[in-house]
């Protein structure tokens, strides 16, 4: 699996300014479904730096509805620091595949993002919709706010 994420990582590049303060942070991520777990779906993730590096990790859990509206709460985890955010969105698909577009709320930060607010954005597809076998393909930017900024 290792060897798969690290192939994925060389394969993908988007613009990406992962640092403390009032800036965007811009990313990929790649998920991977793990499981169910207490009426969710616990997935994982990495997020990918546009020279195609890994940038830190994701894990998370999310809650759809029969509607294809759902809800989550995330931790990216970068070698400065963590982000810990809620997130909504709307999935426009079926039990195989589909395209998801949601917003999040930025709850806290440790490390470099310690004290972090913020919101955000993701799009992307999933499943038989993916470019990527068997992993989500996500645009993600993070408008995170950090004391002092």
């Amino acid at each position: 699996m290792k060897l798969l994420v690290s192939a994925i990582a060389l394969l993908i590049g988007s613009n990406v300014a992962a640092m403390a303060g009032d800036q965007p942070v811009k990313f990929k991520l790649v998920t991977f479904y793990v499981g169910e777990k207490d009426g969710g779906y616990h997935m994982v993730g990495v997020t990918v730096a546009p020279d195609g590096s890994l940038l830190g990790t994701k894990d998370f859990m999310t809650k759809e509805g029969p509607d294809g509206k759902g809800s989550g709460h995330s931790t990216y985890s970068f070698p400065g620091g963590a982000i810990t955010a809620d997130f909504v969105f709307t999935d426009d698909g079926s039990q195989t595949g589909g395209k998801i577009k949601g917003t999040y709320k930025i709850l806290s930060g440790t490390g470099v993002y310690e004290g972090a607010t913020g919101t955000g954005s993701f799009d992307g597809k999933w499943g038989d919709h993916s470019p990527l076998k068997g992993a989500g393909l996500y645009d993600v930017e993070l408008d995170v706010r950090t004391p002092g900024s």
